[in-house]
């Protein structure tokens, strides 16, 4: 996602806030990738990892 695109307003609702939600690659580790961005506000995806 390119930095104009996450700064931008959420489609649905107007906020600006977002989340990037994280999986966890191994249960005793601390490696992560990225699951999801999501609106903080109404939980709009505007991107996942797949």
């Amino acid at each position: 996602m390119k930095m104009e695109e996450f700064l931008s307003k959420c489609p649905v609702c107007g906020c600006r806030d977002k989340v990037v939600k994280r999986r966890f690659m191994d249960e005793h580790k601390s490696r992560t990738s990225m699951k999801e961005i999501v609106c903080e506000k109404c939980g709009h995806i505007f991107e996942t990892a797949d």
